[in-house]
């Protein structure tokens, strides 16, 4: 694999050409701002049209192939996980536009900066060994703390930054000594050559405590609980559009990378005991997300609360080691994209003074003044709830489904009622929209093109996938299939 590593071939470069596309956009962005008059109105546009071509790239090589000597993998799972980021990725940099204008903030290095997260992502869930996995979710992890302080005339938002990248860097350390660890135990860093390994010889009490550290890691991404704290305080006080991005993207990128440790532990010994450590991970995030978001006014901190309990739901379907988990895990990643990523674009429309509160009362009455935003808002929140005829309930119901089927009753009631606590709390939001009278002048607002068309795309995509899920759920089925 060495010598392979070193003859780049054509192969190669197409495997990674999606990369490269957004990697360059990104220079391409800067040196407009830099050299070409009133170069940066066109920051927003030319990123868009470069993750759109990324994305066609990603699709074309869906097909199951290795790059740079094994180094990347790409599959049809890599390639819709891909996809999914990709989406996140045109919904934050749409919404984006009309927030940067309005907050008087520069767009090229913002672009760049989502577009070079986006490409740590697509390396990161296509990374096979883990030192290239490390250096993926480092590029995506200095990307994401300087978007979380982006706004620098805002106390609120650098302060969002410096915690973001205080306890990411902490739990980078955690993830490297995991690796070093894993090492230590199987004298490789390639996953396949760990599984190899482990398989033969078992995993030694190093190597499960590596395992354990990586898992913590990428629990931290997917603030899960009880890792949790960093996310209501940064989706509070970083960009409203980027937190779109930042709710998403790195939690469909966390979840791949948790699936292919499953596939390296599913012939060890402590494949009998993950089920205890997966659930009892899904069982907390559940809980304490949903009683937390039941407690708030603030609808950022709110939503922030809810995708703890939405990362805990996403958790059940891998307490096993088989496929229909994974099936169950992609639904519900692009479920989960389009319904947090379309409920957060229309909070940023409509609080878009920097700086301010998120409060939910102050959306009384807004439901008729602003009918179309109101509705996609409405969308996003019943999905989040699982309410049909919406994506997110076809995700939760996959997701029951396969707690009940795989003999996980108490998990499967710990779903369903914890999906009425969410229940509750959203259609607060919903009741307040169109039942309590207005207290809040709209007059100030500003509601960009752009920003209107993410929420509606993310609405009608919640409804069309949500009444006619037959397709995505047969694409989803033979991906899984194809790649494990």
């Amino acid at each position: 694999m060495t010598e392979s590593i070193y003859r780049i071939s054509e192969a190669d470069i197409a495997g990674i050409l999606s990369e490269l596309i957004l990697v360059g956009a990104g220079v391409l962005v800067l040196l407009f701002d830099g050299f070409v008059r009133r170069g940066s109105r066109w920051a927003i546009p030319t990123s868009v049209l470069a993750v759109a071509a990324a994305g066609y790239f990603r699709w074309e090589f869906s097909t199951r192939r290795e790059s740079f000597g094994g180094l990347l993998e790409s599959s049809a799972v890599t390639s819709g996980v891909g996809l999914i980021i990709l989406l996140a990725t045109v919904l934050a940099l749409l919404a984006s536009a009309g927030y940067l204008q309005r907050q008087k903030l520069r767009p090229a290095e913002y672009a760049a900066l989502i577009l070079w997260a986006a490409a740590g992502l697509l390396l990161m869930v296509r990374a096979t060994e883990l030192l290239t996995l490390f250096l993926a979710l480092e590029l995506l992890s200095v990307c994401l703390y300087a978007l979380a302080a982006y706004h620098r005339r805002l106390t609120v938002s650098l302060e969002a930054g410096i915690k973001y990248f205080l306890m990411g860097a902490f739990v980078s350390s955690f993830i490297l000594l995991g690796i070093a660890l894993l090492y230590g135990a199987t004298g490789s860093t390639d996953l396949g050559r760990i599984g190899a390994a482990v398989a033969g010889e078992g995993l030694s009490a190093i190597g499960t405590l590596g395992v354990l550290f990586l898992v913590c890691g990428f629990g931290f991404k997917m603030s899960l609980a009880p890792f949790h704290a960093w996310a209501p305080d940064v989706y509070q006080g970083a960009p409203t559009p980027f937190v779109a991005f930042l709710s998403v993207a790195p939690k469909a990128g966390s979840a791949i990378v948790l699936i292919r440790l499953l596939e390296v532990l599913s012939s060890t010994d402590i494949a009998g005991r993950w089920p205890e450590v997966i659930a009892a991970l899904a069982l907390l995030s559940m809980v304490v997300g949903n009683a937390l978001a039941l407690a708030q006014r603030d609808i950022k901190r709110m939503l922030a609360y809810s995708g703890i309990a939405h990362m805990g739901y996403l958790l059940v379907p891998l307490v096993g080691f088989d496929r229909a988990g994974y099936e169950a895990v992609i639904v519900y990643l692009l479920a989960y994209a389009l319904m947090n990523a379309g409920a957060f674009i229309v909070v940023s429309l409509l609080y878009e003074r920097a700086g301010e509160q998120h409060l939910i009362s102050d959306l009384g009455g807004w439901g008729y003044r602003f009918p179309l935003l109101s509705i996609s808002l409405t969308v996003c929140l019943l999905s989040l709830g699982g309410i049909p005829p919406t994506l997110g309930f076809i995700g939760k119901y996959l997701v029951f489904v396969y707690a009940l089927e795989h003999g996980h009753l108490f998990l499967a009631l710990a779903v369903v009622i914890t999906s009425l606590l969410g229940v509750f709390y959203y259609l607060r939001v919903v009741y307040t929209l169109y039942m309590r009278p207005e207290i809040r002048d709209p007059r100030d607002l500003h509601l960009d093109l752009w920003g209107q068309l993410a929420a509606v795309l993310a609405a009608v995509g919640i409804l069309v996938l949500g009444i006619w899920p037959g397709r995505l759920l047969f694409w989803v089925y033979d991906a899984v299939h194809t790649a494990f």
